[in-house]
């Protein structure tokens, strides 16, 4: 019993007598903004005026494909329109490549390539028009062969977007 005891207290004494130098090396940890998918209040940009319709939806995986994201609609006081996605899914294979549309019933617009700026799981796409596509509230992903062909492929990620009045 006496010897249980004594090594219970040096391991108390050894625990307590670390104090605060936890490590020699006396590094300081980096800090990380976070940008928020969503913007609060009404938006007004630059050279486009306030915003007159905002749309969002939380996009998510389709079929066996694992992926998360956001996809955000504007369209301002003078017809400019900006359509953004940030969708987490495993890198494209070699050969192939991630794309957005929009759709509104047979009408399917591309949005372009999604962007994969790091080789992880973290794409973007950034899409401007001066066409009002607010009607075109279906958000798709598809994964497409690099062959030149513009017709959409396989659904990966979809959502429809959510008109929202801020």
């Amino acid at each position: 019993m006496k010897k249980t005891l004594l090594l219970l207290s040096i391991g108390l004494i050894t625990l307590t007598g670390c104090g605060n130098n936890r490590s020699a090396r006396n590094e300081a940890l980096d800090t990380e903004e976070i940008q928020y998918a969503m913007p609060t209040g009404k938006m007004h940009f630059e050279g486009h005026g306030d915003e007159k319709w905002f749309g969002y939806v939380a996009l998510q995986g389709v079929r066996d494909y694992i992926a998360n994201g956001v996809a955000q609609a504007h369209q301002f006081e003078d017809g400019y329109y900006l359509h953004t996605v940030n969708l987490n899914i495993s890198p494209a294979p070699d050969g192939f490549f991630y794309e957005g549309w929009i759709v509104k019933g047979p009408s399917v617009i591309s949005t372009g390539h999604l962007s994969n700026y790091f080789s992880d799981s973290r794409h973007a796409l950034r899409f401007e028009s001066d066409i009002d596509y607010t009607g075109h509230t279906k958000v798709v992903v598809t994964l497409e062969a690099d062959d030149g062909n513009p017709a959409p492929d396989e659904h990966v990620a979809e959502g429809t977007l959510k008109k929202t009045v801020r």
